[in-house]
């Protein structure tokens, strides 16, 4: 008899534990999940690159695809933008997106931003709180004409040039920085500016001499595909190209500490009257965020990424050079990425370095 009380008291009191626990948990749900788990709430980010047509935009097509293909609780939308520059003053002037953009941006760019030169002249900030979080490709730029008698820089004054989309632009900086290196001078330059195939169309028209080029590195360590402006222009008109000169390049990057790097291209890569070795240069190009971006939130895009490195190929050449190895190649020091990508790189042991790109 007794131990049939104490089996119905002890019956009793697993029932009223279970109520008591049942309470708790429809109370604070919370408690159901461990410390990583109450993290992973429902989170969206919004990835704004270049215009639709340039490698960045369908970068960023391409991670958005990917975070929402292989992610349960990160959801990402892919943008168009207007370029770094923008990028970076929409999150000054509206800090609550802060949190959730994860932006295309180059090292060239922050470069500038820090030394408040070009598009950041008027605009002060800590630009420090920009940070990387993982590589989106290298980009190429250099110089072409369609007349056969422009053949080096030394060409250029008194002709009709476009080195970039507006005045004191990256390239813009960069190119004419070269030139004052190289003892040429720009005053007699008649710029002009355009971006991408704006640029190309006023050159097949004849209302400029030289345009800017672009292209991308599709294999290491430089192998490049012309980007779809550039294709375009070549497949319409006799285009040559104007090599950069290495000691003016040289010259230009040790006196500012402009993190530009020389990629010299073997001849009929960039179209059929390249017959030379042509010298351009190559821009590190990542997806960026503000520092207090959530450590989670990082760690959960480069996971996708790492999981899923080969994918990105598969959207344009761009991404053939997107390893597990590749993510932190922008050629910055550590401090210059996100620190839950810091982390993040020394736990899957992937190589904070460059391209190797001289």
């Amino acid at each position: 008899m007794k131990k049939k009380q104490n089996f119905k008291k002890n019956r009793h009191l697993c029932r009223l534990l279970i109520v008591t626990i049942f309470a708790l948990i429809m109370t604070f749900p919370s408690l159901l999940m461990a410390d990583g788990a109450a993290k992973q709430e429902k989170f969206e980010i919004y990835i704004p690159t270049l215009p639709a047509g340039f490698g960045s935009y369908i970068m960023g097509v391409a991670l958005a695809e990917q975070i929402n293909k292989n992610s349960t609780w990160l959801k990402a939308t892919a943008m168009e933008g207007r370029g770094p520059a923008e990028n970076m003053k929409t999150l000054i002037k509206k800090p609550a997106k802060r949190k959730n953009y994860l932006f295309f941006n180059t090292t060239w760019d922050i470069w500038e931003a820090k030394k408040g030169i070009g598009p950041y002249k008027n605009f002060p900030f800590d630009y420090d709180e920009f940070r990387f979080v993982t590589l989106l490709g290298v980009g190429g730029n250099g110089l072409c004409t369609l007349n056969p008698q422009i053949k080096s820089l030394k060409n250029l004054p008194g002709k009709r040039a476009t080195f970039d989309s507006s005045k004191g632009k990256s390239r813009d900086i960069a190119i004419r920085g070269i030139m004052e290196a190289g003892n040429i001078s720009t005053d007699q330059i008649k710029f002009q500016y355009a971006a991408g195939k704006g640029a190309a169309d006023t050159l097949r028209d004849g209302m400029v001499d030289v345009i800017y080029t672009g292209h991308m590195l599709k294999k290491l360590p430089a192998t490049w595909a012309n980007s779809p402006f550039q294709s375009e222009l070549v497949s319409t008109k006799d285009v040559y190209y104007i090599s950069f000169d290495k000691t003016a390049v040289y010259a230009f990057k040790k006196k500012t500490g402009h993190p530009l790097s020389l990629s010299q291209v073997s001849p009929k890569m960039l179209g059929p009257l390249q017959t030379e070795s042509c010298n351009i240069l190559a821009k590190p190009l990542g997806f960026c965020a503000h520092i207090t971006m959530p450590d989670h939130v990082v760690k959960e895009i480069l996971r996708v990424v790492y999981e899923n490195a080969s994918a990105f190929k598969e959207y344009t050449v761009m991404g053939n050079i997107i390893t597990q190895d590749t993510m932190a190649s922008l050629g910055i020091p550590k401090d210059g990425y996100h620190p839950a990508a810091v982390k993040f790189f020394k736990e899957k042991s992937v190589p904070i370095t460059g391209f190797g790109i001289k």
